[in-house]
């Protein structure tokens, strides 16, 4: 998958992923523990307490302050996982896994964005952790995907200020690669998708909607679509890049039977898959960079528009099994790229002004380690974070201006010469003055070390980073050099509180308030039942299937690292042969490696003789391929190809050493359309098989996704909707785990 930070519609892989898992309580092949602590009551009846999300890979925490009279809670940090800037650059809105909030840029304390389920209020809130709302870039308007199906949502815009919800479209499938719609630059109006078609709806408009089938743009995907800053927007159909000009959306959609839905602005030299390619606009939106994925390969191709750049334009192949890759694009025509493979990251630059790409040709620099890049508006800095940390690069030169942060630094959004960084420890301002010295303004915590209540005056005290900083609940949080703390205590007056141990289920503990003056005792917070999180629905073995072609691969394995997952990837010999990084990787990431023969043979036709020797010669072949690709050995578990065999055939795997694993629920996905059509088979979409799965699932089962691209063609494929599906196998109350541990 490729990423832009040109209009951030999409900053990095795990930027498209809400980290709402601690609302659900889910956020692994295993539940996510909760942990509460620091627990102290003032005097006035106000308790303090600090909460902790862990999954095993990602950790977030967030202070909580609750009223022990009406158990209202209120939040004084925020985890600064993703960043937006609202209403023209006057507040921030953060989103984690304790909701979504929004802060002054001035500074101040999280406030709750009602619009969105947060910790604070959790009525009925679906598992989400693929990225489920989008908020206008006026802070206006909301669309959100309210969950029906495993697979589908309703999509629904709210305003933001009145709070009315109005129901766009119905059953729209929820997407790994990017939420399904894609706001205007001037918020009035947003492209969507649904069933493979791309529709427009106008948010601000004072009558009500034409019928969709007048509104509708033509098929495709979100990915189809890009907005360029002066609100038109480039639409790629087949091989056709569209430029349609936002004033004239309406007119042309209507009258689409007979008129072109846009202006043709160029013929790309090969059709466009939005289930795999990406493509970038240039800020003065006279050319593309286009993503090509090939099998395990991704090719990006510089495209100048209106031109005929023909066999001459510049293009960069990038390393095998590209997994997450950023693109960032100066008003100068320089584009940058970074690519990781793995843990290595490489990053190669492309002057696009020199000779109208005839003569230029992307070269390698150095990598600064970062993760993630933002371009300052006027092209001349990027500021490069990640966990090491954050560096102000001049973005001309290439070189280092100095370092702003040693903390793990989650997201970075450019306002004007300034620019907004969260870390681990603060979301700040910083400017930088002309000597390269850093002006730092504090808009929030995003954690603390430490908590108290200040002596006599109550008000809060929390230490951040070897500093001290107060609020009185209402204010923002300000430097105390000579803090006075009240001792931490669990009575006051009228209640005591206590964190009670819980055996099981999402919650290490829970804050408890006892009424002294009167008769029971209750949690401090609100919390559903969280028994079906607790692995109650049993477990599952997700098997992923590897014939010729390693296409997916990358993709699958990005979602089990982010859900903290170890499956079994079963590997045939052809594809071990042409993609020895590939089982590599899959060792490498700590999953079972299993067989899948030493060829992609039917074993249940009569064209072989299969007996003893034959099955065990070719699981030993496939043995030997597997070894001398990773060094490591093969997993005694096999399926044989296709799920295809003869009865005796387990017994002649059994002589071998070999564990034959059959599967319980097909979920379809190997079925061509051609082949639904010549054999009257069902043909199911990919959001249509995760409904299968979901419908059919039991505890063992075993369900194989196949890898790789399928000749007779597929719309849509499983594996690309892999966090689609992970997400509704846990928050169902599965855990997800190798074959060999199933039946455990």
């Amino acid at each position: 998958m490729c990423f832009c930070s040109v209009t951030r519609r999409n900053k990095a892989v795990f930027s498209i992923i809400l980290f709402f898992c601690f609302i659900n309580g889910v956020t692994a092949g295993m539940p996510a523990k909760i942990r509460f602590s620091g627990l102290d009551i003032s005097n006035d009846g106000k308790a303090l307490f600090r909460v902790d999300s862990y999954n095993g890979i990602h950790e977030e925490s967030a202070l909580f302050l609750s009223q022990l009279v009406d158990l209202s809670l209120k939040q004084f940090t925020a985890f600064p996982r993703n960043i937006d800037l609202l209403e023209n650059g006057r507040m921030i809105l953060v989103r984690n896994s304790f909701g979504w909030t929004r802060i002054p840029v001035a500074g101040g304390l999280p406030v709750l964005f009602k619009e969105y389920p947060s910790f604070i209020e959790r009525s009925d809130v679906s598992s989400a952790t693929i990225k489920n709302a989008e908020v206008s870039k006026d802070g206006k308007w909301l669309v959100s995907l309210e969950s029906v199906s495993a697979a589908y949502g309703n999509l629904a815009l709210i305003n933001i200020n009145s709070g009315a919800k109005t129901i766009v479209a119905s059953y729209v499938e929820k997407s790994d690669r990017a939420f399904p719609v894609r706001w205007s630059p001037d918020s009035q109006a947003f492209i969507y998708e649904r069933d493979r078609k791309l529709y427009y709806y106008q948010a601000t408009a004072a009558t009500p909607q034409v019928e969709e089938r007048y509104r509708l743009i033509g098929e495709g995907s979100i990915a189809c679509v890009v907005w360029e800053e002066e609100g038109d927007f480039f639409y790629i159909k087949g091989a056709t890049v569209y430029r349609i000009k936002g004033s004239e959306i309406f007119f042309r959609s209507m009258y689409r039977d007979f008129l072109e839905i846009g202006y043709p602005s160029g013929t790309l030299p090969f059709t466009f898959d939005p289930d795999f390619d990406e493509f970038y606009i240039a800020p003065d939106a006279n050319s593309l960079l286009i993503s090509k994925a090939n099998r395990a390969n991704c090719t990006l191709f510089f495209y100048p528009l209106g031109g005929s750049g023909g066999t001459a334009l510049p293009y960069l192949q990038l390393p095998e099994l590209c997994s997450d890759v950023t693109v960032i694009w100066s008003s100068a025509n320089i584009i940058t790229i970074f690519a990781r493979n793995g843990t290595d990251q490489s990053v190669y630059r492309l002057n696009a002004a020199v000779s109208a790409g005839v003569s230029a040709s992307f070269m390698p620099l150095p990598s600064p380690g970062m993760d993630n890049a933002a371009l300052s508006p006027d092209g001349r800095r990027a500021l490069l974070f990640g966990e090491k940390g954050a560096v102000l690069y001049d973005y001309r030169t290439w070189r280092e201006i100095q370092s702003i942060s040693d903390a793990p630094s989650y997201d970075c959004v450019w306002l004007g010469d300034d620019f907004i960084i969260g870390s681990e420890k603060r979301i700040e301002r910083i400017h930088i003055n002309q000597d390269n010295s850093a002006t730092r303004h504090l808009i929030c915590l995003s954690s603390v070390d430490s908590v108290a209540f200040e002596a006599e005056s109550n008000r809060i005290l929390a230490q951040n980073n070897g500093k001290w900083f107060v609020t009185d609940g209402r204010l923002a949080w300000t430097e105390l050099q000579e803090p006075v703390m009240r001792p931490a205590s669990l009575v006051s007056g009228r209640y005591r509180v206590y964190l009670e141990k819980q055996d099981s289920g999402i919650y290490e503990n829970l804050p408890m308030i006892r009424n002294i003056t009167s008769v029971g005792t209750t949690p401090l917070i609100r919390i559903r039942d969280s028994s079906v999180f607790a692995g109650g629905g049993g477990a599952i073995a997700l098997c992923f299937d590897l014939y010729d072609d390693a296409t997916g691969l990358s993709h699958v394995l990005d979602a089990l690292d982010f859900f903290n997952i170890k499956a079994t990837f079963f590997l045939n010999g052809e594809c071990i042969r042409r993609y020895p990084e590939a089982a590599r990787r899959i060792t490498d990431a700590g999953h079972e490696a299993a067989s899948l023969f030493f060829a992609p043979l039917d074993l249940s036709t009569s064209r072989y003789i299969i007996d003893t020797n034959f099955i065990s010669r070719g699981l030993a072949r496939n043995e030997d391929e597997f070894f001398a690709a990773t060094g490591r050995e093969l997993a005694l578990l096999w399926h044989p190809p296709f799920h295809a065999l003869r009865p005796e055939t387990r017994e002649f795997a059994l002589s071998a050493g070999y564990k034959t694993v059959e599967r319980d629920v097909d979920p379809g996905d190997a079925v061509t359309r051609v082949e639904a059509l010549r054999q009257g088979i069902p043909f199911r979409s990919a959001s249509s098989m995760i409904e299968v799965i979901m419908e059919k699932k039991r505890n063992a089962s075993v369900v194989p996704v196949r890898l790789g691209l399928l000749q007779g063609g597929r719309d849509t494929y499983l594996y690309n909707r892999i966090f689609v599906l992970l997400d509704a196998i846990i928050g169902a109350g599965y855990s997800i785990v190798p074959v060999s541990r199933a039946a455990e």
